[in-house]
């Protein structure tokens, strides 16, 4: 838009106009030195960053140069990184592998023996019978017909009793005071809960006479000599299984004579003192 250049008049105050002064321009000198400096250009925006495909705490993104595996590497990792390169790990060597345990050695096992329930009558045919461990730890093994009994303990302890109360060497109690071999109303009996304290035992019948066996589960069978002499149970303790065999012997031996015969030797009992009261 053009300026007013028409004059002013003067003789007319009220309708004097007023006139707005013009900007003085300004010196290029006077202008501050920030606004002479050339603008920086700017920089370029960031490249997007390429997708990720894991999570990755750390280290660089980008695969790591190919580093031929060492014989003792540990095997490639499917699951967190934390830190390092993404790259699966190289496969273990061969050579890092460790040997295998050698097999421990087996036990032991008795030879093949008839079971309780396939024998009914222990006799120079069939004279072993071996009970399962089941059978060997519950309940009472019950003789009846035995006139003696012979006991030897883990601990090499010997005693002898008869039915008709003699006694010889040292008894034997369980944890519950109670005699691990004893009579009972013409049995013989053998506590089978503290079947562990016993190594080995007998059991003698009389002459001409069998003797019988019975467990807990109403397994039961008979032990004769045909030939009329002294039916012998022996019972021998091996692991959890209790074996029993039958060993006949002469009508006429004596009882000593049968217990050193077997290899049993009684234990001298000493009686305990009392403790003194004051």
């Amino acid at each position: 838009m053009p300026l007013n250049t028409s004059q002013v008049r003067r003789d007319i105050d009220y309708l004097r106009r007023r006139v707005k002064p013009r900007p003085e321009p300004v010196a290029a000198a006077a202008q501050p030195e920030a606004a002479a400096a050339p603008v920086a250009p700017q920089a370029a925006p960031p490249a997007a960053a390429a997708p990720s495909t894991g999570l990755t705490l750390g280290g660089p993104s980008s695969p790591a140069p190919s580093v031929p595996a060492p014989t003792t590497t540990r095997p490639a990792s499917t699951g967190l990184t934390l830190g390092g390169s993404s790259e699966p790990t190289a496969a273990p060597a061969t050579s890092s592998a460790r040997p295998a345990a050698p097999a421990a050695p087996s036990t032991p096992q008795p030879f093949p023996a008839p079971t309780a329930e396939e024998v009914r009558v222990l006799d120079d045919e069939t004279p072993l019978v071996r009970l399962d461990p089941r059978q060997s730890a519950i309940g009472s093994l019950i003789v009846g017909g035995a006139t003696a009994i012979v006991w030897e303990t883990v601990e090499r302890v010997t005693g002898v009793a008869s039915s008709d109360g003699g006694a010889d060497g040292t008894p034997v109690t369980t944890p519950g005071n109670r005699p691990l071999l004893g009579f009972d109303g013409g049995d013989a009996i053998l506590a089978l809960r503290h079947v562990h304290l016993i190594r080995r035992a007998l059991f003698v019948g009389a002459p001409g006479q069998p003797l019988t066996v019975q467990l807990f589960d109403d397994e039961n069978f008979a032990a004769a000599d045909e030939a009329g002499g002294v039916p012998v149970v022996s019972l021998l303790r091996i692991g959890s299984r209790l074996e029993l065999r039958l060993e006949p012997l002469p009508a006429d031996i004596p009882l000593k004579t049968l217990v050193r015969q077997f290899g049993f030797e009684p234990t001298p009992y000493v009686v305990g003192r009392e403790p003194r009261r004051r």
